[in-house]
Order: structure tokens, then sequence, then C-alpha cells
């Protein structure tokens, strides 16, 4: 099990735009949508800021229960992600062995170009894999 907090609100991410045409009409539409976000977002950010903390995303896997997450959380000084620049990963272990002192393993992250390369990847792998089902 995977328990998401998503950016975007509820309803939000799968609202369809009837009635309205044209990319600007849908773009205006979608940017309206995106800045009922900000004021929530504000909050948490300044609430962070306040706790002298910085707001991170954090995937979380419990090998005992089997339960693995992912949210945007605070993060305070003594959280290796406190550092962390937008262009690095960090994965930090925590076992038996390393209980005291967690395994962190940082580096470069993709980056926009190889995040879109695996993207288009993916999706000729799904193009592949439907036009096999159309024969």
């Amino acid at each position: 099990d995977v328990e998401v907090e998503s950016l975007l609100p509820e309803g939000l991410a799968d609202k369809v735009y009837e009635g309205v045409e044209g990319k600007t009409a849908l773009d205006a539409a979608l940017i309206e949508d995106v800045k009922a976000i900000d004021e929530a977002m504000l909050k948490r950010y300044q609430e962070a800021k306040a706790n002298d903390a910085n707001l991170r995303y954090k995937f979380t896997i419990d090998r005992e229960s089997g339960k693995c997450s992912v949210s945007l959380q605070a993060v305070s000084k003594k959280d290796p992600l406190f550092r962390l620049k937008k262009n690095e990963n960090l994965v930090e272990f925590v076992t038996t062995r390393y209980e005291e002192s967690p395994m962190i393993i940082k580096g470069a992250a993709a980056g926009p170009e190889l995040a879109a390369t695996g993207i288009f990847a993916d999706l000729l792998r799904v193009t592949r894999a439907f036009s096999s089902l159309q024969s």
C-alpha cells in the first residue's frame, strides 16, 4: 500500500473542463484552478519557515508494516533533506546496522532532460503494448 499526498486538491486532478473551447481558454481555466492551491501552500511554507524548517517531499518505506507513503513535510535542520538542493536526490537507510547513524546516499537528480527521456521511453512502451493488442 502506498499513501500519497497529492499537491492537487481532490477533484482538481481529474477535473473535466466541459464547455471550455480553445487552448487559451483551457490554459486560463487551469491557471485559475491552480491559484486555489496558492493560499494553502503559502500557509504551509510560512509555518515551516517560522519553525526554521524547509518543505520537502518525503517518501517512506516501512518494511515491517509493508506500507509506503509520500507527502510534503516540513523537515528540521536535523533532517538530511533540509539541505537538499533542487537538483539532488537523497536516500536514507535506517536499518538494524544503521539505526544510530543512518546510511545516506546523495547525488545528482535526473534533471529535466533525463526525466523527459524516461517519460518518452515509457510512452513508446505503452504505444507498442497498445498496438500489439490491436492486431
